[in-house]
């Protein structure tokens, strides 16, 4: 009976602990789509840069209830520069980063009193569980055709 439950926890802890990570992105096209480049010739921006022509807008998001959330940006943004690349664009001017990362702790407890004509019974008990919650980071931006 030990060797079953054991078995079980262990298939739960495999199956349910590492999780996986969930990455969506598209770009809608607002202007003159370009061929499709290499993603790791695609820059970031924090502000618009000199002399551009607007693509697209591009969205990326990634999603994980285990992962730190310097890691969710780092996938995010490869996503984001995957949209753009997509559609010729050379670098993105981000325009909204979204990002949660709120655990929360909780902890009950609780008593029962049972009275019937077999006799009576009392039980108490305590939980404490931990929950990271939906932790995400979403990013949002102009793709962009950076003359050089």
């Amino acid at each position: 009976m030990k060797t079953i439950f054991t078995l079980i926890i262990a298939v739960f802890a495999i199956t349910t602990i590492p999780g996986c990570t969930v990455i969506d992105g598209n770009a809608v096209v607002t202007g003159k789509a370009r061929p499709a480049i290499a993603p790791n010739g695609v820059h970031i921006y924090r502000s618009a840069p000199e002399g551009f022509e607007e693509i697209a807008i591009v969205y990326a998001s990634a999603g994980h209830d285990f992962k730190k959330s310097s890691t969710l940006v780092n996938e995010a943004i490869q996503r984001l520069k995957e949209e753009a690349a997509k559609v010729g664009a050379n670098g993105v001017i981000l325009t909204r980063i979204d990002e949660r990362d709120v655990p929360s702790v909780t902890t009950s407890y609780g008593s029962a009193t049972a009275i019937g004509s077999g006799g009576s019974a009392h039980a108490t008990g305590n939980a404490t569980s931990v929950n990271r919650g939906d932790t995400y980071t979403r990013l949002n931006g102009v793709a962009v055709y950076v003359f050089e």
